[in-house]
């Protein structure tokens, strides 16, 4: 359905993706208006912006009114399941679609790679984004790593590869999206404060390839039982990668990535970089993946590899006072991240690992197998100090409750041995104390530069 001319828009949520779907729909002689609930200065920035278009926009509530004349309701990415606008629209039959759906109707290209996962989503784009440039090719790098699909659409044409990060938020919503390759690096619980369960989450992400078919790729983790399962019921070419098991795909032979019988990369490429751990290992699978099906150059690739400067607040590394060494990981938002994170230092004991945010509805009990002999004192702070302190108790490693980062910093000068490491990868979000992960890393960070 791409008539959209002359039909009711409802876009809810005034945040940057919000705010370039409204101009877009309008510029295509759509009516529309806005809904948000929330009524700070930049919210009102954009809705002055929105109004001297001719757009109405609310602030401060969602109403009934604005539900009830929308044709079609389109949900900024994270707007709750059960949030007013929704819920209302679901018991009126109204039509949903998220920003990329429609992105995709308007779009000239239909050349998308999409790339999704639990983690590594950002990472693996802007390694993509960067072997494109190496190779010359035209792309637009967009999506859920920061500028929406839609308001690329003016610099998008028909040979322009859309290189395009998503969320399960985005997916909730698709109907006729259709990725060139879809790529999902890895699924394990995550936002379960905004999905009822497990399952939700991961019929979300498997909408990636609802409309897949014949001519359309799969780039999949072998090393992840979802993803293998998610295969089964894939009529497009699948590709696997793996970074622990010898498979037919893409994975380790002889200290060399191949795929298939060709050679990638050697493993001292992957050393001499920047990106530490398994999981980069596995993200760089997946982009050099993408870059066979595109047809680039292995050379593009390598250079890639070689000059990609690892993103903020991932396995980030701040600063050595006296000996100890102090790591900013806040992007690790969720408990498999910090697993990723912890097995990429050595059993050494020498880890004092910062936990807690706001609970996300998950357990920490995954954690015991990668703390044992790497972690020898958790601070923990914030909303989720009570569940950590009680799955985490039985470990036997000491637990100490902090009100802020400088605490922390100070404890660990203080007691710390040389050669330790303070490593900040909370497992949470960081909305009880903080507007995003990069607030929360950038304060830990001037915590430790303080003391320099």
């Amino acid at each position: 359905m791409n008539d959209i001319k002359g039909r009711n828009f409802l876009v809810v949520g005034l945040g940057e993706t919000g705010f370039d779907a409204a101009c877009v729909l309008h510029s295509h002689g759509a009516n529309v208006r806005v809904t948000e609930i929330k009524n700070n200065s930049a919210i009102q920035g954009k809705k002055k912006k929105l109004v001297s278009r001719g757009i109405d926009v609310e602030t401060g509530h969602h109403s009934v009114e604005y539900v009830e004349w929308a044709d079609i309701i389109v949900p900024s990415p994270g707007i709750p399941l059960d949030a007013a606008p929704i819920l209302h629209a679901r018991t009126r039959s109204k039509k949903i679609v998220s920003e990329i759906e429609i992105a995709y109707w308007l779009s000239d290209s239909k050349k998308i790679i999409a790339i999704t996962g639990t983690n590594g989503k950002t990472t693996t784009v802007s390694l993509v984004d960067l072997i494109f440039e190496k190779a010359n090719i035209p792309h637009i790098t967009c999506g859920n790593i920061g500028n929406s699909f839609i308001g690329e659409l003016d610099r998008i044409d028909a040979d322009t590869w859309i290189i395009l990060e998503v969320s399960s938020f985005q997916l909730e919503y698709i109907e006729k999206f259709q990725a060139f390759i879809g790529t999902i690096l890895n699924i394990t619980g995550d936002h379960l404060d905004y999905y009822s369960n497990f399952s939700q989450y991961l019929d979300a992400k498997k909408k990636l390839f609802i409309n897949s078919d014949t001519g359309d790729w799969a780039i999949l983790n072998y090393d992840d039982n979802w993803c293998r399962e998610i295969a089964n019921g894939l009529k497009c070419n699948k590709i696997f990668f793996s970074s622990k098991n010898r498979i037919d795909g893409i994975c380790i032979i002889d200290d060399s990535v191949y795929f298939k019988e060709r050679k990638l990369f050697s493993l001292d490429i992957f050393r001499k970089s920047r990106l530490t751990g398994l999981h980069n290992l596995e993200n760089i699978m997946a982009a050099a993946g993408i870059a066979t099906i595109t047809g680039l150059s292995l050379e593009s690739v390598i250079n890639a590899i070689i000059d990609f400067i690892p993103l903020k607040h991932r396995i980030e590394k701040v600063a050595t006072i006296n000996g100890i060494t102090f790591i900013d990981d806040s992007k690790a938002t969720n408990v498999d991240a910090v697993c990723r994170a912890l097995e990429s230092f050595p059993k050494k004991n020498n880890i004092m690992l910062i936990l807690g945010g706001k609970d996300k509805g998950f357990s920490f009990e995954p954690l015991k197998d990668f703390l044992k002999d790497r972690v020898r004192l958790i601070f923990v702070i914030g909303e989720t100090t009570g569940r950590i302190k009680r799955e985490l108790f039985s470990t036997g490693i000491e637990i100490r409750e902090i009100k802020n980062f400088n605490e922390a910093v100070r404890i660990a000068v203080s007691d710390g041995n040389f050669g330790d490491i303070v490593l900040l990868s909370p497992g949470c979000s960081s909305f009880d104390m903080f507007t995003s992960y990069a607030e929360r890393g950038d304060v830990f960070k001037t915590a430790v530069k303080n003391l320099l």
